[in-house]
């Protein structure tokens, strides 16, 4: 069973997600009066919105579920997330807007979650003892398109992490955006590559799900904020691209989950 710290943390962690993709995406032009560090261009504001949403539908998934072994699948992206935007939050702490409720907010938050997250994980797995794998494998076509994702979205993440001004990308970033962009893709690569470890169709779900809304939102951000783009042609062809497969990677997976879960439902009648 999930114990209560971590349900709570996935519920609350679930509402700053919901909180601060509306602060981004819909208010993506206002982070100057709404935000703890003024983001330009919008369409950058709007692609962390769309990131916090995402995790929002991971973390939903994760506070709805009894069993450790389907929740603790939303914990390896959060941890690798909010322990990267500690980091570069204390790497750009000069960039926060600290005489701002919104800067305090954001600081505090990052600051306490990490150690909060150590301390109830430590907790669930001494109450939870050890988790069984594979036990509904990832069709064998789906491992391969999983992992070149997951790869993918590692090698622009370190990329970016490591190097934010150096990365082609298809407008402008800062070393902080491109930090805090990265953080993100870090996360969900991991993601993938805890699913893939995993190896269980039923355990995929939440992370389908997720990445589903990631690409569905990345996609309407660059609709609605493309006026950002600098890039050529060919690279925002190759962004589309690989959004809109991830879109139906995201899809194929959380369909394939649910019809595992159903034939399993049917067959334990």
């Amino acid at each position: 069973m999930t114990t209560a710290p971590i349900h709570r943390f996935y519920a609350v962690a679930a509402g700053l997600a919901a909180v601060a993709g509306f602060l981004l995406f819909p208010l993506a032009g206002e982070t100057d009066r709404f935000f703890s560090w003024t983001i330009e261009p919008p369409l950058t504001a709007a692609f962390l919105g769309a990131a916090y949403w995402a995790a929002l539908v991971m973390l939903a998934w994760a506070a709805r579920q009894r069993t450790w072994a389907l929740a603790r699948t939303a914990m390896p992206a959060v941890v690798t997330i909010a322990a990267l935007l500690l980091v570069t939050t204390l790497i750009h702490l000069d960039k926060f807007d600290l005489d701002s409720l919104f800067g305090w907010f954001w600081l505090v938050v990052y600051c306490l979650v990490t150690p909060l997250l150590a301390w109830a994980i430590s907790r669930q797995v001494r109450a939870a003892g050890p988790v069984e794998r594979g036990l509904n494998p990832l069709p064998g076509a789906v491992r391969p398109i999983l992992a070149l994702a997951a790869l993918v979205l590692l090698g622009f993440g370190v990329a970016l992490y490591a190097a934010p001004l150096d990365v082609a990308w298809p407008w402008e970033l800062t070393p902080l955006t491109g930090r805090a962009i990265a953080s993100f893709l870090l996360g969900f690569a991991v993601a993938a590559g805890f699913a893939l470890w995993e190896n269980d169709l039923h355990r995929l779900s939440g992370p389908a799900y997720a990445f589903t809304a990631l690409a569905a939102l990345e996609l309407l951000a660059l609709a609605v904020y493309g006026e950002d783009v600098t890039a050529s042609g060919a690279g925002v062809a190759a962004y589309v691209a690989f959004w809109a497969v991830s879109l139906g990677l995201g899809a194929a997976g959380a369909w394939l989950s649910s019809a595992s879960a159903e034939r399993a439902a049917a067959g334990s009648r």
